[in-house]
């Protein structure tokens, strides 16, 4: 297929300073602050191969302000190092310290900068031309030849450091990018079904809009859901009480939303029929009557079964978030039966989201899955037909490059 960007290889990039942008935000140790997982770290490795006869100034974000994994990006840097790249960190995003460093930066090296969300205006969503304006746009951009954006996690927001040096640099796609919109493009032309969603994890707000899209285009012909979001469609089936939802972010606002859901779409939603709960620190099996408040952590072993042979039945599957609070050794069982039937099914499989992916790999399936994304938000607005403000920009960028623009 043509790609509506331009890529690495329609640019000379031998002895060119490049600033490069990834997605490395990785799962930790809720205690220890120490990475755990380090797959799309090692899933950008690619694109910095092939950018060793340049002068590297890597930019990336870890966590957000405020949440339990915002921390430095001095790990990811050692994990770099580790795979044999020659990466050094500076504690610096835009100041003094990184502009003497990235002066200093030689061919074949690569220089990591501070978590960008370190740097307050970088939370700043905006049209190209506005995030442009910010500091960490503007300070920057004059010492580099090019801009190579390899984020696809975070293609979904038109953030300063996602899309402001587009509006400034010679811009292209990094290979995990361009992999991404190949991969799934090829995805949602495909004419095969049942295509299957299983759906989990957190963010509930944002899958339940995702929900009603891709319902709304017909994308999906089953949906089956576990998590916090299985959890608000069961309150709104009055399968469970309204207690449980607590926990639910803007539980209040979208309760309606998957009541009007579940009542439109019975037949293709699939919930739970059964729970598994915390009791005395032990994983308890039980009907949704048995619960009685006690905290609701994974599907139970009837879901589990039940949603692996749909899923086993599919042509397409695509699965993104776990089916329970898979921190939990023992409340892991729902998302390692999911993980396990997509890849027993004989079909097109995408597993998509850090933690999925992340437990896909511990258990060696990553070989049996068509595609593991390296996007959780991105990956599934990119599945409703949202242009992605990453692709918009990097568009952008390409017809200003062929004077177009």
């Amino acid at each position: 297929m043509r790609l509506p960007f331009k890529t690495l290889d329609d640019v000379e990039l031998d002895e060119k300073r490049v600033l490069i942008r990834v997605d490395m935000n990785c799962s930790l140790d809720p205690d220890t602050k120490k990475i755990i997982n380090d797959s799309r770290i090692r899933a950008m490795t690619p694109t910095l191969h092939e950018l060793e006869q340049c002068k590297v100034v890597l930019m990336a974000h870890q966590g957000r302000p405020g949440s339990d994994d915002f921390i430095s990006l001095e790990q990811h840097t050692e994990i770099l190092r580790k795979l044999g790249f020659n990466a050094h960190f500076v504690d610096d995003i835009f100041g003094d310290k990184a502009k003497r460093a990235i002066k200093e930066v030689k061919v074949g090296e690569i220089l990591v900068l501070q978590n960008v969300r370190m740097f307050d205006g970088e939370m700043k969503k905006g049209p190209i031309e506005e995030v442009a304006k910010e500091p960490i746009v503007q300070e920057l951009y004059p010492y580099f030849d090019l801009f190579v954006n390899d984020a696809f996690g975070a293609a979904h927001r038109s953030q300063p450091s996602i899309v402001g040096f587009t509006a400034v640099l010679p811009s292209v796609a990094g290979r995990v990018m361009e992999k991404e919109v190949r991969t799934l493009t090829e995805i949602l032309s495909t004419d095969q079904h049942p295509w299957i969603l299983v759906l989990g994890g957190s963010k509930v707000p944002d899958k339940v809009k995702m929900i009603k899209k891709l319902l709304e285009i017909g994308r999906a012909d089953n949906v089956l859901l576990g998590g916090l979001i299985g959890t608000l469609f069961l309150i709104a089936d009055k399968k469970i009480p309204e207690s449980y939802g607590g926990v639910i972010k803007e539980f209040e606002e979208i309760l309606p939303v998957a009541r009007e859901l579940i009542a439109k779409y019975s037949d293709v939603i699939m919930l739970p029929v059964d729970a598994a709960v915390e009791r005395g620190g032990s994983r308890v099996e039980c009907s949704f009557k048995e619960m009685q408040g006690a905290p609701f952590y994974d599907i139970g072993a009837e879901t589990a079964e039940l949603f692996g042979s749909i899923i086993r039945g599919a042509k397409v599957a695509f699965a993104n978030g776990p089916m329970g609070f898979f921190e939990k050794d023992e409340f892991q069982y729902g998302t390692i039966k999911v993980l396990e039937a997509i890849a027993d099914c004989n079909c097109t499989t995408v597993v998509g989201g850090g933690h999925v992916s992340a437990m896909a790999e511990r258990m060696n399936l990553v070989n049996k899955i068509t595609h593991i994304s390296t996007g959780g938000g991105a990956t599934m607005s990119f599945l409703t037909g949202k242009k992605l403000p990453l692709i918009e920009a990097l568009e952008a960028a390409a017809r200003r490059m062929d004077g177009d623009a």
